[in-house]
């Protein structure tokens, strides 16, 4: 892990995808920047008793737009390793070199996710192992190789996308096949409720049912192990994504192509609904129908943000300030995702007296006094907002220093 003024995402883009700032590809930023502000204030309201329903996850199946941020952040992972992949074998840079770094920084993530989740009293005997990071640099480490396999092949475009395409195809089938047809001992077959399922009882088996989500009543992680196969896809989807934005089949990236990529969004999101009756769209164990719902969703967003941003963005200040906030969470993720973690519960932990000598943190302070003048529900919406513009006047202050968290 590295403290340094270069951003390595998605860090050759030919000039003519990014009117603003050349090498950048700014519909990227923007979107990852929106995932990562997305992730901050759905996991920080005032009061977890008065939180609107579309920032809240699904309680087992079904899907809300909070479902929808996680798999967008992949995705968006996906894109960027195209092209940081393609600007590295530009310059020359060996493909031993490659993988070393893809292991590295997966073992970073992971690392630094199993220290976050224990911060700050760090409870061996009830650490939760699972989590966000880990299960990124889970993502990263199978997809990035399988990616980098292939280009060492020196593949034409197309047998490179089919390949991909097939390898989306195999982890879908073979994860439906074992929660279908493989017993979780002492609960049957084919069960996809929270207590019966397959990759439950494979995570409490390996990490033990101390070491899981507690509020998933320790007999399941949302970000379990075999359900990591399916998130690897939405990765693998983004990478399949970055190969179509930077092909040759046309010059630049143009309304053909970003009219492809929304057919194909559009195209996903119907066939998960489809399947929904057979397999339920299920972020928490990450069934195959929402990884294709999850990601046509990812595939219509980037191709709107890219026709809006890069396409049809103008140098105008109003414009600018409009998307920054964006672009300066998306240049610096990991560092506003971990800054965040931290925060959360300092906050809650952190007391002094009020005014009448009654100990008070600083979270239930904040949020009594938004209560006062609104609803609760909005009182506690607004708290979220104020912690997320709290993270991005730390993060905004590293950013104007060109001071970048690389993993």
């Amino acid at each position: 892990m590295t403290i340094s003024p270069v951003v390595s995402d998605a860090e050759v883009v030919p000039v003519s995808y990014n009117r603003e700032t050349p090498g950048r590809l700014l519909s990227l930023d923007f979107y990852r920047g929106l995932t990562v502000a997305g992730m901050i204030l759905v996991t920080n309201p005032g009061s977890w008793d008065y939180v609107y329903s579309p920032l809240k996850h699904a309680d087992w199946n079904g899907v809300t737009p909070t479902d929808m941020i996680f798999p967008s952040f992949l995705f968006i992972a996906g894109v960027s390793m195209a092209y940081s992949f393609a600007a590295r074998r530009a310059r020359g840079v060996a493909p031993g070199q490659i993988f070393r770094h893809i292991v590295i920084r997966s073992l970073s993530l992971i690392v630094l996710g199993v220290v976050l989740n224990g911060f700050p009293l760090y409870d061996w005997h009830n650490l939760r192992i699972p989590g966000i990071l880990q299960r990124i640099g889970l993502c990263c480490l199978g997809a990035g190789a399988f990616y980098l396999a292939l280009a060492r092949k020196q593949s034409s475009e197309e047998r490179n996308t089919q390949a991909i395409a097939a390898a989306i195809f195999a982890l879908l089938v073979t994860y439906w096949a074992l929660m279908r047809f493989v017993p979780a001992p002492g609960f049957g077959v084919g069960r996809l409720d929270q207590a019966g399922n397959l990759e439950g009882y494979i995570d409490r088996a390996i990490f033990g049912p101390d070491h899981l989500w507690f509020y998933g009543g320790r007999m399941w992680d949302p970000e379990g192990l075999l359900s990591t196969m399916t998130a690897c896809c939405n990765m693998l989807l983004g990478i399949l994504t970055g190969e179509w934005m930077r092909s040759r089949r046309s010059d630049g990236l143009d309304g053909a192509k970003l009219s492809g990529m929304a057919i194909a969004g559009a195209l996903l999101m119907v066939a998960g609904v489809a399947l929904n009756p057979w397999i339920p769209i299920n972020k928490k164990i990450w069934t195959d129908s929402f990884m294709l719902f999850s990601g046509g969703f990812s595939l219509l967003a980037l191709a709107f943000l890219s026709w809006l941003i890069d396409q049809h963005g103008r140098r105008r200040g109003g414009w600018r300030w409009g998307i920054g906030p964006g672009r300066i969470f998306g240049s610096n993720a990991i560092l506003a995702f971990a800054l965040a973690t931290v925060l959360y519960p300092l906050e809650r932990m952190l007391q002094f007296h009020n005014a009448s000598g009654k100990l008070q943190t600083i979270h239930g302070a904040v949020f009594e006094f938004l209560a006062r003048w609104m609803s609760p529900y909005m009182a506690s919406l607004g708290y979220a907002l104020l912690f997320a513009t709290f993270n991005l006047v730390i993060v905004w202050l590293f950013y104007r220093k060109r001071i970048f968290l690389r993993l």
